[in-house]
């Protein structure tokens, strides 16, 4: 095994080792934004039958020729057909029925006339010309042919996607379990929020990142009880917890190769079955991934600006494939930078940046660290060594 790998490298090889959770039947009020585990087509027409698209009256194929000689029209109404109506009779030469939106076309309705286009005189009214054949009629099938594919396997279920299985009729919905990771902080530094201050103390704000951005995949992030410490033993007994109750298990913390930073040598005692260890990128020059009890474990630094680039370049792409998300996966696009980097590295690096519009052109704009004020759109950088001044094509990818 390298000692380095590629970013590109290194994600791959975490892809390669993760494959998407088991499915299970949920009902069509439980599914939204679970992931779509089948290609899911219509049994039906949608609608199933023909009907009115708004509120008027139907008139008939024979009175329609009528009407396209430009002569005003007056037929009879004879009856009013309501939405949800079976009954489906015909219409005759010189009638009509007032019809309400969505309801049933009567055989022989060649066209819905609109009730604002008619004079009402009693029983009868007055049509003038100007409709066409069909007008104002939804077909059968005219929304959805059977057949027809409504969802696609990998697919999150959306508001939209769930209303057009909904009008196919579909109750249940086969969907991909929801990952559980496991989140590990280690450092004998940190404290947890609420704790009281202490002098050579810090307070750990990297679990509340890492399970933010967790839960923003669509995954559930779990968390450890309590910080772990610089300690062999503890650090791997909490991984074998961890293991058991999760799908994915995220260590920050201790990736460095000091005498504390025991990460890595907790993998070994384990015997995880190391997959990298070192990215040749920054940060991620001490990022590793192993695999323990079919687990995929990444161990990021402490350093929470590092931590969640690395979340979003490295970890996100493996976590979507672990719920079986085929569909939200990030393109990397090119974009100018708008303003420059603060300290150009001599080898390629990550930034977070935000895109930002100048004069109808869309430019990448750094976010130093700290810097809680995005106002546009997140981008995650990814500049080659040299890369970082104002103008620069550099490579970006929303988060």
């Amino acid at each position: 095994m390298s000692v380095y790998k590629s970013l590109e490298e290194a994600v791959a090889i975490s892809c390669e080792n993760m494959q998407a959770l088991d499915s299970e039947y949920l009902h069509i009020d439980d599914a939204f934004m679970r992931v779509n585990a089948e290609n899911i087509t219509s049994l039906i027409d949608v609608p199933n039958f023909d009907r009115s698209s708004m509120d008027g009256y139907v008139i008939g194929r024979a009175d329609m020729q009528k009407l396209k000689t430009g002569a005003p029209l007056t037929l009879k109404v004879t009856a009013t057909i309501k939405a949800g109506s079976i009954e489906s009779r015909p219409i005759k030469i010189g009638e009509t029925y007032r019809i309400m939106t969505g309801a049933l076309l009567p055989e022989g309705g060649a066209a819905v006339i609109k009730q604002e286009d008619v004079q009402i005189h009693g029983t009868f009214i007055i049509v003038n010309g100007g409709y066409e054949q069909g007008e104002n009629i939804q077909r059968a099938g005219q929304e959805l042919k059977a057949g027809d594919k409504v969802a696609a396997q990998g697919q999150v279920l959306n508001a939209e996607i769930l209303e057009r299985i909904a009008a196919c009729g579909m109750e249940k919905i086969l969907v991909h379990k929801v990952p559980r990771i496991y989140v590990i902080n280690t450092g004998s530094e940190l404290l947890l929020p609420g704790a009281p201050v202490k002098t050579g103390r810090i307070y750990n704000s990297n679990r509340s990142l890492l399970s933010c951005k967790i839960a923003r995949t669509g995954a559930i992030p779990l968390l450890s009880d309590s910080i772990i410490e610089d300690d062999l033993q503890a650090i791997g007994d909490e991984i074998e917890r961890a293991a058991l109750v999760s799908d994915m298990i995220i260590i920050s913390g201790g990736t460095g190769k000091g005498v504390y930073d025991l990460v890595y040598n907790a993998f070994e005692c384990l015997n995880a079955r190391p997959l990298f260890r070192g990215i040749n990128i920054i940060p991620g020059k001490e990022t590793s991934a192993a695999l323990f009890n079919g687990k995929l474990l990444y161990n990021l630094p402490g350093n929470c600006y590092a931590a969640g680039l690395l979340f979003e370049a490295l970890i996100k792409p493996a976590l979507l494939k672990l719920k079986g998300d085929l569909f939200s996966t990030r393109e990397w696009f090119e974009i100018q930078l708008g303003g420059p980097i603060k300290h150009i590295r001599p080898g390629r690096s990550l930034y977070r940046g935000e895109m930002i519009i100048k004069q109808g052109c869309a430019y990448a704009q750094p976010i130093s660290k700290g810097n809680t004020t995005i106002r546009n759109i997140s981008l995650l950088l990814d500049l080659q060594a040299g890369q970082g001044a104002a103008g620069d094509m550099v490579r970006a990818q929303l988060c």
